[in-house]
């Protein structure tokens, strides 16, 4: 029985009649599975899964002075996107570890920021503290539902539900456009590594969005998948997860995001990153592969000639690969492709090759160096 305390999405309902297994997330009532991780994840790289992200928070940034003020709270450089365009970004604090990381949409009036659900109240407290005079700082979370349709499938689904002007958009652009009489924002994006389209709607329509994407109207299955497949996704994609492969305490260098930053800006902790990447990160983020099958999971040691040289971050099985397979902090002289490798698991020794990610070949139309 779910504590009726738990906060939940506008699609809570659908995902008891679909005989979802509900868990506490964060202190949201989400769907872990409904049949089963591992199917769902396959499902979603052959054909067409939706996921419910309501539990996201949306922060709307706008005002006179509104880009200044988000351009030197992080390193990308938002002034470079032009409207219509999302972009992967991250909110440093004064050492250079990262309070959160987020897609900002550029919209005509506003900046559209859409960050963790376990960070959003951090991250709505902290930007309010530093906004100057004529910048406002809206948080619409509670009103705004988020489905994720996602696969190679995709596209037909939008089409027969939006028609070309949303499935012709091109990866990590976006449009505004009606449904039943109220906005909704639809981006060609996802956290999955494939194909799709992410869904912010009012809470109002929610539940007639849900039924129009899984109607079959061409003759594509949508199936509702959970959390579990959600993460085994995202890490087959190499995609970091806040709390696993991003904290404060960790700086986008070390992070293998180097990508994000742009040093030709000024932002927050910029001359700490500088110095950082002068003088080479410590640590750095790679993927792995399990030789001996064993569940890796966060936390466990990493060894190299009987030292620890790094922890795994994240780890699961590959229903897609066959494979054990996961990413993990490592010191950067042992962090070589294919080094070799063993972790701790349960008092046992178990060998892993050290690899690139993604793990597998992505099914979006433009490959990208990470997502959210």
């Amino acid at each position: 029985m779910i504590n009726m305390e738990l906060k939940k999405t506008p699609f809570y309902q659908k995902h008891l009649e679909n005989k979802a297994k509900i868990v506490n997330f964060g202190g949201w009532a989400l769907p872990v599975e409904y049949q089963g991780s591992l199917a769902e994840a396959r499902i979603t790289r052959g054909g067409c899964g939706l996921f419910d992200a309501s539990h996201m928070g949306e922060i709307v940034v706008k005002g006179e002075g509104a880009l200044d003020f988000l351009q030197s709270l992080t390193p990308n450089d938002i002034s470079a996107v032009s409207f219509g365009h999302q972009q992967y970004n991250l909110f440093l604090n004064e050492t250079g570890g990262v309070i959160d990381d987020l897609m900002v949409y550029v919209r005509k009036e506003d900046f559209y920021c859409v960050v963790n659900a376990v960070n959003k109240d951090k991250v709505l407290n902290w930007l309010v503290r530093r906004k100057p005079e004529g910048v406002d700082v809206i948080d619409e979370s509670s009103f705004t539902g988020l489905l994720c349709l996602q696969g190679p499938q995709s596209e037909k689904v939008i089409d027969s539900v939006f028609g070309e002007r949303i499935s012709s958009l091109s990866y990590m652009r976006f449009k505004e456009t009606d449904f039943l009489n109220q906005k909704i924002l639809i981006s060609r994006s996802g956290y999955t590594g494939e194909d799709g389209f992410e869904l912010y709607c009012q809470s109002e329509v929610s539940s007639k969005l849900w039924d129009a994407l899984t109607a079959n109207n061409c003759d594509v299955l949508v199936t509702p998948c959970g959390l579990g497949a959600r993460d085994i996704l995202r890490i087959e994609a190499g995609y970091p997860l806040y709390g696993h492969e991003l904290d404060e305490h960790i700086s986008p260098l070390e992070a293998s995001l180097d990508w994000v930053i742009k040093f030709n800006k000024d932002f927050i902790a910029k001359d700490i990153l500088f110095d950082i990447k002068m003088k080479t990160a410590n640590q750095k983020r790679v993927g792995f592969v399990m030789i001996d099958k064993s569940v890796p999971r966060q936390g466990y040691l990493i060894y190299c000639h009987g030292k620890v040289v790094g922890k795994v971050s994240s780890g699961t099985f590959s229903p897609n690969l066959s494979k054990f397979i996961g990413m993990a902090f490592i010191d950067r002289e042992f962090s070589l492709v294919s080094g070799v490798v063993d972790i701790e698991i349960r008092g046992k020794f178990y060998k892993a090759e050290v690899t690139k990610y993604p793990f597998l070949s992505l099914g979006r139309k433009k490959t990208i160096k990470s997502g959210k």
